[in-house]
C-alpha cells in the first residue's frame, strides 16, 4: 500500500500510532497440554470460556467440543459470540482440541479421525477408536473437573472431523448429547462407516448434519453420502435422536463449515424468547 494511501487510511479510521496497536486475541481463552494417559500423546486443549462466566460464578454451562482446534475455533468463537452476547443462544464454553504434539497436524488428523485402517493412504490411519477414549477418559474429565459445565455436550467435527463426529454417534452415542457433523466424509474405505453397527441413542440426542450442495461434484459425491449417513442415523439409532440435514446452497467443501457451525449452534442452543 502506497505511503499517503497509508497514511490518509490511518487518519480516517483514527488511529494515532499502528506499530503499538496491541493483537487480538480471542477473549476469555486459555490453553493447556493435555497428555492421554494410556498412549503419552500430547494435545493442546484451548477452552474459550462464555462473557458472563465470571460474574455468574454460580452457574453452570453446555460445553462444545471442535475437532480440528486450528481452523474451527476462531470460525466457531466468531460464529457464536453475536448469538450469545444477544441471548439468541445459550451461552457456552468452547474446548477446542488441537493437533498431536511434536506430529504434523496432517499427519495427526487423519490417523486420529478415521476409524478404519486404510493402507491405500500413504499415511497413518485407523487412529479414531484410541482418539475416542482420549476424549472420553482425559479431555472431558478435565473440563468437568475444572469448570462449571452441565450434562449438555456437543461434538463438532468437519470433513474427517466430521467422519469422526458420525463413528462416536455410532459407536458411543451417549457421550455427548449432540453432534455437529460437517461435510463428513463418508467415502472414506469404500463408505466402511455406512457399514458399522450402530449403538442406539439411550438419551436425547441432536444430530445437524451440514452439507455444500457443490461438494456433489468435487469427487466424492458427498451429498449423496451424506444422505445416506443421515438415513442410517434415523433408521437405526433410535426414536431418541432428531435430525436435521441442510443442503447449503452454492456452498463447496472449503466454504460450507462456518455456515454449518453457525446454523447448528443456532438450533441446538436456541433460546425461546416467544411468549407461552
Amino acid at each position: 500500500m502506497p505511503y499517503i494511501l497509508l497514511v490518509f487510511v490511518i487518519s480516517v479510521l483514527g488511529v494515532s500510532d499502528v506499530s503499538h496497536a496491541e493483537p487480538f486475541t480471542l477473549p476469555r481463552t486459555n490453553t493447556v497440554l493435555l497428555k492421554d494417559k494410556h498412549t503419552e500423546n500430547e494435545y493442546p486443549i484451548t477452552i474459550k470460556l462464555p462473557r458472563s462466566y465470571q460474574k455468574q460464578n454460580q452457574k453452570r454451562y453446555p460445553v462444545v467440543y471442535l475437532l480440528d482446534a486450528n481452523y474451527s475455533l476462531p470460525i466457531a468463537s466468531g460464529a457464536s459470540r453475536f448469538m450469545m452476547n444477544s441471548g439468541a443462544i445459550e451461552e457456552v464454553i468452547i474446548v477446542a482440541v488441537g493437533y498431536q504434539k511434536g506430529v504434523a497436524g496432517l499427519n495427526s488428523r487423519i490417523y486420529d479421525y478415521t476409524p478404519f485402517e486404510d493402507k491405500n493412504w500413504q499415511r497413518k490411519t485407523g487412529g479414531a477408536s484410541q482418539y475416542l477414549n482420549y476424549l472420553k477418559n482425559t479431555v472431558s474429565p478435565y473440563i468437568e473437573a475444572n469448570f462449571r459445565t452441565t450434562q449438555k455436550s456437543t461434538l463438532v467435527g468437519n470433513s474427517l472431523g466430521g467422519l469422526f463426529a458420525a463413528y462416536t454417534l455410532f459407536t458411543e452415542p451417549s457421550l455427548f448429547s449432540n453432534y455437529i457433523i460437517g461435510s463428513p466424509s463418508v467415502w472414506f474405505k469404500q463408505h466402511s462407516l455406512l457399514a458399522l453397527r450402530v449403538v442406539p441413542a439411550g438419551k436425547a440426542t441432536k444430530v445437524y448434519i451440514g452439507i455444500g450442495e457443490l461438494e456433489e461434484s468435487e469427487g466424492e459425491q458427498m451429498v449423496s453420502g451424506a444422505r445416506q449417513l443421515a438415513a442410517k442415523i434415523n433408521n437405526q439409532s433410535g426414536a431418541l435422536v432428531t435430525t436435521n440435514l441442510f443442503v447449503i446452497p452454492q456452498a463447496r467443501h472449503a466454504t460450507a463449515f462456518p455456515t454449518t457451525i453457525t446454523q447448528a449452534l443456532d438450533w441446538i442452543y436456541q433460546v425461546n424468547t416467544n411468549p407461552q
